[in-house]
């Protein structure tokens, strides 16, 4: 089979799996691991794998377990830190040990925190006091326990809110919150999404794909396989997401600037990571691209077709499906639309 020939989609019935590591933390616009792997697994042979919008680190974590050396990208500091739990190696039993140590300290000092003001609104008020007394150990953690901490944030908001909200989005807050236990939620989320992987031969760096050749060696990557940034500027500061940030009094503002999410910049912010992309992978690389269609207003954009106009180099094939059974299913049964997701292929052996 020819390398043009060789990268194809495989329709899924069902790309949810929440009891695997990536149910760490809801973070927006997550590709699926069940897609990941079924890309990854068509490669030609073991290399360097760049996901250079790395977000929350499936893709780099699904290539790791298969025996790619990875380097995950992202300027988003809690994507980072997420995909940084996913290659944390130690003892479970020994984490949960500690954590639970840690509780009973907390437990017996009897301590009352208030959340931030901004962020009180989500949450039980005792739930809050509990973030925030095992907040105070954040530092103590592994990448894994904080990762897991970020999640249980997530968790217990929607807990909260007695659940109505979903799993990828904040809904409506309830005037009468839940109590939710965020020390057992911690525990059990602990053990729940422990998978752990052999970090040896990965990097996970916080910093901004428009520079890579900042830090990264020209041709010294095999394949680039991304789930880039959404093209009609999806806030990756918000919802779940935007509750951490609050929690840890981020500047939000601060850290949006620096993200590629702004619809009138977009286009330019992406032919500068482009470039930069074709600059540090070697002259056979596969880079590959997983984009979807985007609605508009009334109009339905193409990705396939909007990145093929935005950069000089012409993919040397697009594959093609519809797909169904996501989170965002009810709204495509609102807006009557048939969600279709592209891969964008560019064989630089053919250049």
């Amino acid at each position: 089979m020819s390398r043009q020939n060789a990268i194809k989609f495989k329709f899924v019935q069902n790309v949810n799996n929440p009891k695997s590591i990536h149910g760490i933390f809801p973070y927006r616009g997550k590709i699926s691991p069940i897609d990941a792997i079924n890309i990854l697994i068509q490669l030609p042979k073991k290399g360097v794998l760049l996901d250079p919008f790395c977000g929350s680190g499936t893709i780099i974590y699904e290539a790791k377990k298969l025996g790619h050396c990875v380097i995950g990208v992202d300027s988003n500091p809690i994507a980072i830190q997420i995909s940084k739990g996913k290659f944390c190696e130690f003892d479970i039993n020994e984490s949960i040990q500690k954590i639970r140590l840690i509780i009973k300290k907390i437990e017996k000092m009897n301590r009352y925190f208030s959340l931030p003001d901004k962020v009180k609104k989500y949450f039980h008020e005792k739930t809050g006091s509990e973030i925030m007394n095992l907040k105070e150990y954040y530092d103590e953690f592994n990448d894994y326990e904080k990762a897991v901490f970020l999640g249980t944030i997530c968790l217990a908001a929607r807990g909260c809110n007695h659940y109505k909200w979903s799993s990828t989005q904040i809904g409506q807050i309830s005037n009468d919150k839940k109590y939710i236990n965020f020390y057992e939620k911690f525990l059990t989320k602990l053990r729940k999404h422990y998978y752990p992987v052999n970090s040896i031969g990965s990097q996970i760096i916080l910093s901004d794909s428009r520079q890579l050749t900042n830090y990264l060696r020209e041709k010294s990557v095999d394949y680039v396989y991304t789930s880039p940034p959404y093209f009609d500027a999806l806030d990756y500061t918000s919802n779940y997401t935007r509750l951490v940030h609050l929690i840890f009094n981020n500047d939000v503002e601060d850290i949006r600037k620096k993200l590629i999410q702004r619809y009138d910049s977009y286009a330019e912010d992406m032919k500068k990571c482009f470039d930069e992309i074709v600059k540090v992978t070697k002259d056979d690389a596969i880079i590959i691209f997983v984009v979807g269609d985007k609605k508009r207003g009334n109009e339905i954009i193409n990705g396939g077709d909007y990145f093929s106009n935005l950069f000089d180099r012409k993919p040397t094939y697009i594959a093609q499906r519809e797909y169904t059974n996501t989170p965002s299913k009810i709204w495509d049964k609102i807006n009557k639309t048939h969600r279709k997701e592209q891969i964008i292929v560019w064989d630089k052996s053919t250049w």
